[in-house]
C-alpha cells in the first residue's frame, strides 16, 4: 500500500514540495541567524558595542533571542564608556515579514528584556558643541512594538570624579504598549510615542546634593496614576556633623511620608517647552522634623517668594488640587551653645492646595487652606492666596488661633527669646496683604491673665526689672471691648534674605505686640 502511494504522481509532488519546504526552512533558518548576526555587527554605530553568547532565530514564528548580553555605549566625542548594560536575555517575537520586506519597517508583537542591569556614568558624557539632537542611536527604519516588557531590571547612575551613587532603582518591572519610533522621532526630546504603560520599582535612592538624600520604598506608575510609598527624605549627617560641614545656615531635616498619590500625570513638550500637568494628588501622614543651628552664619542670599519660584520654573506646571492629610511638623533651633533648642510643633495638619500653576494664561490664583493643632492642643487655621503672574508677588493671608495656652510655648520662648509667657489666648484673628517688599494688616485678640516674663541671661531666673517694665506696657487682657477683644495693626518691611514663613511670622509678631501694648482701638 505504501509502495503504491509513493508511486502516485500527486503524492510524489506533495512529498517533494514538503522536502523542498523543509530544506528551504532549514536554509532560511541558517541564513537568518547569519543575517541577524551580520546585521548586529555591521549596522550598529561605532559608539555602541554589543556582545552576546548565544543567538536563536525562528523564521516560522518570526522570533529572535539573544542570551547573556553585554552592551556598552560610548560618548561620540571622547569614546568614553558612559553606559553599560548586562542582561540575561532579550527576545523579540512576532516579527512581521510583510512590514520588513515590503514596507521597510520593523514591526514586532513583543519585545522582552529579562533582568537588565544598567549602569550609567553622568560625568562621562561630554557637552555637545552642536545643538542638534542625535539620539541614543541613529535609525533608518520605523520601529513599531506592540508590547515592550522589562522584567526584574535595575538602574544605577553614578556621578562625579569619584563615581558616587546618584540614583538607584531595583526590581524594575515595566510594560509599554504600542511603542513607535523612527529616524526623526528618535532625535526628539521624547524619542518614542506610546500607548498604555505600567512601571513598578522598589528601593529607589536619589542623591540630592552634598547634604540630603531621598529613599522611596516603592513606586507604581500606571498610565499616569502614580503611588509612592515609604518616602524618606533626610539630611545625610547628624545635626552636629552638618553644622561642622556648612559655612552658612542650612536646615537639618527628616521627612517621612507613608504614601503619596497623584493621578492623570501628563508630561510632554509644547513649542520646545516642557509641561507637567496632573489631576489631583494627596500626601498622607507626612512627618517632618526640622532643625536649624543659628550659631552658624546666616545665609544672606535673597530668598524668592513662592509665587516667584513657581513663575520662574523652567517648565510649565499645572496641579489643580493637592491635599495633605493628617501631617505633623516640628521646628527647633539652637540659639546658644549651652541652651537646649526650643521646639514648635503642628499636629493633625490638613491642607488643600488649589490651582498650583505657572501658566501665564491662567486666571485663577493659587489658594492654600491649612488647619492644624499648634503645640498639639490649639486649633490654628491659615488661608493664603497669591497670583503667580503678579511680578510684585502680591499675596493675602488670614488666620485664626483658638484656645492657646501660652505656657506650652515656654520651651521655645526661653530658648529663643529669653522669655516665658503665662495665660490663655481664647481667640486671635489676623489678616495680611503684602508683596515682595512690605505688608500691612490688622489683628484682634481675646485673651486673659496674660503675663510676660523676661529671663536672666543664664535663663535660671526672672529679670525682675525688665519684667516689671514690660508689665507697664503689656495689657493683661482686661482692657478690651464689650466682646473681650483688643485690636492692633500690622506694618512690616520684608527682609529679602529670609523665607516667606519668616515674613509671615514677623507679621504675626508685629500684630501681637501692637495688640498687647497698643491703644486697642478698632479701625
Amino acid at each position: 500500500m505504501a509502495k503504491k502511494l509513493t508511486q502516485n504522481p500527486l503524492v510524489r509532488i506533495v512529498l517533494l514540495l514538503l522536502a523542498v519546504f523543509v530544506v528551504v526552512i532549514a536554509i532560511a533558518q541558517i541564513m537568518a541567524k547569519s543575517m541577524v548576526s551580520d546585521f548586529l555587527i555591521r549596522k550598529l554605530p561605532q559608539h555602541v558595542q554589543l556582545e552576546y553568547k548565544d543567538i536563536d532565530v525562528n523564521v516560522i514564528h518570526g522570533s529572535i533571542s539573544l542570551k547573556d548580553i553585554a552592551i556598552s555605549l560610548y560618548d561620540r566625542d571622547s569614546m568614553l564608556v558612559h553606559t553599560k548594560l548586562v542582561m540575561d536575555q532579550i527576545s523579540l517575537n512576532g516579527l512581521s515579514y510583510w512590514q520588513f520586506f515590503v514596507k521597510k519597517n520593523i514591526a514586532i508583537d513583543e519585545l522582552n528584556l529579562q533582568q537588565p542591569e544598567v549602569v550609567h556614568y553622568l560625568n562621562k558624557i561630554l557637552p555637545k558643541k552642536d545643538k542638534e539632537r542625535q539620539g541614543v542611536v541613529g535609525l533608518l527604519k520605523t520601529i513599531e512594538i506592540e508590547a515592550l516588557k522589562v522584567i526584574d531590571g535595575q538602574l544605577d547612575v553614578f556621578q562625579g570624579d569619584n563615581d558616587s551613587l546618584a540614583f538607584q532603582a531595583k526590581d524594575v518591572d515595566f510594560s509599554l504598549m504600542d511603542a513607535r519610533t523612527g529616524p526623526k522621532q528618535i532625535k526628539e526630546r521624547i524619542p518614542i510615542t506610546y500607548g498604555n504603560y505600567h512601571l513598578a520599582t522598589e528601593d529607589i535612592f536619589v542623591d540630592l546634593g552634598p547634604y540630603e538624600q531621598l529613599k522611596v520604598g516603592n513606586i507604581v506608575l500606571d498610565n499616569g496614576d502614580a503611588t509612592l510609598r515609604e518616602l524618606d527624605l533626610r539630611s545625610k549627617f547628624s545635626k552636629a556633623e552638618l553644622s561642622k560641614r556648612i559655612n552658612v545656615e542650612h536646615d537639618h531635616f527628616i521627612l517621612k511620608i507613608p504614601e503619596t498619590t497623584m493621578n492623570a500625570i501628563e508630561v510632554g513638550y509644547k513649542n520646545d517647552t516642557l509641561f507637567v500637568t496632573t489631576g489631583s494628588g494627596k500626601i498622607t501622614e507626612p512627618n517632618a522634623d526640622i532643625y536649624r543651628d543659628k550659631l552658624v552664619a546666616d545665609n544672606f542670599e535673597n530668598k524668592r517668594l513662592y509665587s516667584r519660584m513657581l513663575r520662574e520654573l523652567p517648565f510649565r506646571l499645572n496641579v489643580p488640587k493637592f491635599e495633605i492629610v493628617n501631617g505633623r511638623i516640628s521646628y527647633s533651633q539652637r540659639i546658644e551653645t549651652k541652651v537646649a533648642p526650643g521646639k514648635i510643633s503642628f499636629n493633625d495638619l490638613n491642607a488643600v492646595l488649589l490651582n498650583v500653576s505657572n501658566d501665564p494664561k491662567a486666571n485663577e490664583k493659587v489658594t492654600i487652606s491649612a488647619e492644624a493643632k499648634l503645640m498639639d492642643h490649639a486649633p490654628i487655621k491659615l488661608d493664603w492666596t497669591f497670583d503667580v503672574n503678579n511680578t510684585l508677588d502680591a499675596f493675602t493671608a488670614s488666620g485664626v488661633i483658638k484656645d492657646f495656652r501660652t505656657e506650652s510655648m515656654n520651651e521655645f520662648l526661653e530658648s529663643n527669646l529669653r522669655a516665658k509667657g503665662k495665660g490663655t489666648i481664647d481667640r486671635m484673628y489676623f489678616t495680611i496683604s503684602g508683596n515682595t517688599h512690605s505688608s500691612a494688616g490688622d489683628m484682634k485678640m481675646k485673651y486673659k491673665n496674660f503675663e510676660f516674663s523676661v529671663l536672666k541671661k543664664n535663663r535660671l531666673g526672672v529679670n525682675k526689672l525688665l519684667t516689671a517694665i514690660g508689665k507697664i506696657f503689656i495689657n493683661d487682657g482686661s482692657n478690651a471691648d464689650a466682646n473681650g477683644f483688643r485690636y492692633g495693626y500690622i506694618e512690616v518691611e520684608r527682609d529679602p534674605t529670609k523665607s516667606f514663613f519668616n515674613y509671615l511670622w514677623l507679621n504675626v509678631r508685629d500684630g501681637t505686640v501692637n495688640t498687647l501694648v497698643g491703644k486697642s482701638e478698632k479701625k
